[in-house]
């Protein structure tokens, strides 16, 4: 007898379940645990963001508007606009959203099926809501694996021609994660230009768009043609573009929950109504606290710093050891090559890793398939990361 529907039976065991039972066995032997393997990164959220949040709890709690307060939209539009150039127009609407997980989920409800197109494409390395997304719609995933020799870009004109045609929806994911690539200015034309010809929407996942090397900091280009800081591609164009983004990274509200989704007015008209049924509707006191996170980047440009700092300190460890080529411009990632002792069975080398106590997370469980790779995630502090490192280096040499 079935108690739930095929979709729900098939997805795939959290594959982080192992790790957690070795967390917790150096827990109870009193050992240190140095956890490299969620982006969570453990940041003081800054206090005029939690100010505002605690005097916005009201006495009485009521039902929030999916829609979002005016003054919240307001704060997300004079964002769009101070680091985009985005002007407020009426060709672009904005939704709030509980951090961009759920948006990202809840799209492929509203795109797939439009015009009798089914697939989701997505890039290979990537994030895994993607797939549930698609499948949960009744659409059909489509993972395309990204490589180095693409600079991690998935270029959809390389489909195949069925593909191209029957593709509701395309994800772009710069920065990437888990490889902290960036795109040009030249790359996300051809993108939009071939949604435009295939009539594919375009969904960008700018989760880290504002995190990156600070050095881009220093000699800032309004230019979007000429501006090396992460792009996006509402920048080009709203025709048949989305953009999710996010305050988790950027304002380290990962447990606020709380980002947004702009772009094309036709299609963010129709999904805040549909949103409606969904039941997403932010609280008001994380608006608020929203609203504070969008309209200042002083906190931002301190996060990146830490960031920064963080990957130079890890970086030149893993360069010796010939596991990291070289240091990514954005997000807050070192995809690396596992030793070549472990034959490429990244899981073994990973859980291997985890009893020396440094969690890290296997490329198998960051793709769909692809081995031979790991990640770390700028989480530590200074002194755990150092400390980390002088592990990571005698457990390699021990096993080269």
């Amino acid at each position: 007898m079935e108690l739930v529907n095929s979709t729900t039976s098939a997805m795939r065991p959290y594959p982080m379940e192992e790790l957690a039972k070795i967390k917790a066995n150096l827990s109870k032997a009193g050992k240190p645990i140095f956890d490299f393997g969620t982006g969570d990164p453990k940041i003081p959220t800054w206090a005029p963001i939690r100010d505002a949040m605690l005097n916005a709890v009201p006495q009485i709690s009521q039902y929030p508007s999916v829609k979002g307060s005016e003054s919240l939209r307001e704060a997300q539009w004079g964002y769009l606009t101070r680091r985009f150039g985005i002007n407020k127009s009426t060709d672009i609407g904005i939704i709030p959203a509980q951090g961009t997980k759920e948006a990202i989920f809840n799209i492929g409800l509203c795109l797939i099926g439009r015009e009798g197109k089914k697939h989701l494409v997505y890039p290979d390395p990537g994030y895994p809501v993607y797939r549930a997304s698609a499948l949960y719609a009744g659409g059909i995933p489509y993972p395309v694996r990204v490589t180095k020799e693409t600079n991690f870009r998935l270029e959809p004109w390389n489909l195949p021609t069925e593909i191209q045609k029957s593709t509701a929806a395309i994800w772009i994911n710069h920065p990437h994660n888990p490889t902290g690539a960036t795109a040009s200015f030249d790359y996300w034309q051809q993108v939009i230009d071939w949604c435009h010809k295939t009539n594919t929407i375009l969904l960008s996942d700018d989760c880290y768009v504002d995190i990156y090397d600070t050095s881009l900091d220093t000699n800032i280009i309004k230019d979007p043609r000429k501006d090396r800081r992460p792009l996006t591609p509402l920048q080009q164009s709203s025709d048949r573009v989305l953009t999710f983004m996010s305050l988790s990274k950027r304002s380290g509200l990962t447990g606020y929950r709380s980002g947004m989704i702009a772009g094309d007015s036709r299609i963010i008209n129709a999904i805040l109504q549909a949103r409606a049924n969904f039941g997403v509707g932010s609280p008001d006191f994380i608006q608020a606290a929203a609203q504070v996170a969008w309209s200042d980047e002083t906190h931002v440009e301190e996060r990146r710093k830490i960031f920064t700092h963080r990957l130079n300190l890890a970086a030149p460890y893993l360069q010796k050891l010939g596991l990291l080529d070289a240091m990514p411009e954005a997000a807050f990632y070192l995809w690396c090559r596992i030793p070549k002792s472990f034959s490429g069975d990244d899981v073994k080398f990973i859980l291997a890793l985890a009893e020396q106590g440094i969690i890290t997370s296997p490329s198998t469980w960051l793709s769909e398939g692809m081995k031979g790779y790991f990640r770390l995630a700028m989480v530590p502090d200074d002194q755990a990361t150092i400390e980390a490192m002088e592990i990571l280096s005698k457990f390699v040499a021990k096993h080269s």
